[in-house]
């Protein structure tokens, strides 16, 4: 180390030892530490993929496993989505129609004019659902029903239409958004379906 010369205001132009790291001069990289959060947020389309995958499987499943929802009359008897109405002793008292109990009640009537009409009463989730429907006359392509359903201070209306040349299934269009298939098996008779089925 030299002196300093002692003149103010002057630089010092002498060699002097500086330290110079044992690593050499090469910068150093130093890695970042991410949250575990932050690394999932840059994967959120794959993940948002992943979960649309996942519901879809879901929901085929579902779709899959749960058996079909029939309502039709077969000898004396109306199946009615896995349970089964029988024709009450005696006509439970009544003159006209035809009354089937069991886990709901129907009474099933048939108009001199050929018309139907059916209605039933049932619980849906512990609520009471009571329900009119209405068959038409047949054309030569479909039989169209209509029904009204009360249930807990609300209504709501449905129109189902059973292809003539496609038979099998009822197709059901609800007022509050609900569309679903009602099967009726090969040799089973057609009724109404006062019933919310498949809710």
């Amino acid at each position: 180390m030299t002196k300093p010369s002692g003149r103010p205001g002057t630089i010092e132009r002498h060699a002097q030892y500086l330290p110079v790291p044992l690593g050499a001069l090469r910068p150093v990289r130093r890695r970042r530490i991410i949250r575990r959060p932050v690394r999932l947020w840059r994967h959120r389309v794959e993940l948002a993929a992943v979960a649309g995958l996942i519901l879809a499987l879901i929901a085929v499943l579902v779709t899959v496993t749960r058996p079909p929802i029939a309502v039709y009359l077969s000898g004396d008897a109306v199946h009615v989505d896995g349970f089964t109405l029988t024709h009450a002793p005696g006509n439970g008292g009544l003159t006209t129609g035809r009354l089937y109990t069991g886990a709901a009640t129907m009474v099933l009537t048939t108009g001199p004019d050929g018309s139907v009409i059916a209605s039933g009463v049932t619980y849906d989730k512990g609520v009471e659902v009571r329900a009119v429907c209405a068959l038409e006359a047949p054309t030569s392509s479909e039989v169209r029903e209509r029904c009204l359903f009360h249930t807990d201070g609300a209504s709501f209306a449905c129109v189902d239409v059973y292809n003539l040349t496609a038979p099998g299934a009822w197709q059901r269009r609800c007022s509050d958004g609900q569309v679903l298939s009602i099967d009726v098996p090969a040799g089973a008779e057609l009724i109404p379906v006062p019933f919310p089925v498949g809710r």
